[in-house]
């Protein structure tokens, strides 16, 4: 039978092993959140890759560069995005007066 000094000393080698494996885990994840690339806008990589696919075309008779048809791309989608009233307007803050309803239209 094992005495208690022998005990003792397997119970100190396993939390030694368990102290170990654990920093060797943290270890391993923080150089796992280091590598992890932030998520991009998938619009963004989608007019990219349209961008992309564009100057390789046939299609593509000016010979513009992929970065020339992005930005083509980004003004035009600014610029309709603006044109159909996509942008929201600003709230009303509390210190603004509020109007007063047209009442020909709402009595009628």
């Amino acid at each position: 039978m094992a005495t208690q000094e022998q005990i003792q000393q397997a119970l100190d080698s396993l939390n030694a092993r368990y102290r170990k494996t654990l920093l060797a885990l943290e270890d391993a994840l923080d150089r796992l959140e280091e590598l992890q690339v932030p998520p991009n806008n998938s619009s963004d990589d989608e007019l990219m890759e349209a961008a992309r696919l564009m100057a390789l075309s046939d299609m593509n008779k000016e010979d513009l560069s992929e970065d020339e048809i992005y930005k083509k791309l980004i003004e035009t989608s600014d610029a309709e995005s603006r044109s159909t009233g996509f942008w929201a307007i600003p709230l009303p803050t509390a210190d603004e007066p509020k109007t007063v309803p047209n009442k020909k239209y709402t009595t009628k």
